[in-house]
């Protein structure tokens, strides 16, 4: 029998959030989807972030928190989580974002009735520490939009994306553990010989970030880049046209001038 409420994994990497920390749980504990597992692990942090997952673990028993032992960094925290994973449907969240209610219910729904795409990610509002909103995303919603630029931050957000887990052979979802600025952009390539992607046209997510901080990144790290963008074409036989390269480099010439 098939089953019309799934599983859903949400995966949650903790470090010194607790600024913002309870705002974002709340976000993902009251989504209107129901059928949830709230994955969290607090990277060894020294602030009270901790503390605050507890307090949520206690109360709902969707949470399931841990703690490292000592600080891992983001690679091996999110290892960690996608391990422990147990839902057939994959959701990141980062640990000082805001989802909107039907964030999770409109992406599940969207997979469930496009069986060719194995991962979504929706538009989201930029804000700043003070909340102050810094702007919004122009993300293509196409997959073809998508995979001509096919790197994090500029096709999609990461933070928003859900992924079809059952379309993925064992192990493809696993993070460098090696520090690299572009660590979702790696995992975003390896993911997509598998299934289509698309980003809902809805805003259903706040992230907070300076829109731009992805392409300060490019500038401070273009060898890392540049491997990430060879990669990508040889792994996917693509030849970019002119037109398309030129567009995809504007915004970090623009940005670094």
């Amino acid at each position: 029998m098939k089953n019309d409420k799934p599983l859903i994994s949400v995966l949650i990497a903790v470090h010194n959030s607790g600024r913002h920390l309870s705002e974002a749980l709340k976000s993902i504990k009251t989504q209107s989807y129901k059928n949830l597992e709230i994955l969290a692990i607090d990277d060894f942090s020294s602030d009270n972030s901790y503390e605050i997952l507890r307090k949520f673990a206690k109360k709902d028993k969707r949470f399931k928190v841990k703690r490292n032992v000592k600080r891992y960094g983001i690679g091996i925290t999110l290892n960690r989580l996608i391990n422990r994973a147990k839902g057939d449907f994959i959701a990141f969240m980062d640990a000082d974002d805001i989802s909107m209610p039907d964030r999770l219910k409109k992406q599940l729904l969207f997979l469930k009735s496009n069986p060719q795409v194995a991962a979504v990610g929706t538009q989201c509002y930029f804000i700043g520490r003070n909340d102050k909103r810094l702007g919004k995303s122009k993300f293509p919603v196409e997959n073809q939009n998508i995979y001509q630029s096919p790197l994090h931050g500029i096709s999609m957000q990461f933070e928003t994306l859900m992924i079809n887990k059952t379309m993925l052979p064992k192990d493809v979802l696993k993070f460098h553990t090696k520090k690299n600025p572009f660590i979702y952009s790696d995992v975003f390539l390896k993911v997509l010989p598998y299934g289509r992607f698309a980003n809902l046209s809805g805003f259903l997510h706040y992230h907070r970030n300076h829109p731009n901080e992805y392409f300060k990144d490019l500038r401070r790290n273009p060898a890392s880049f540049v491997k990430l963008w060879i990669k990508s074409m040889a792994l996917y036989n693509y030849n970019a046209p002119q037109k398309t390269f030129r567009s995809f480099f504007a915004p970090i010439i623009k940005t670094a001038s």
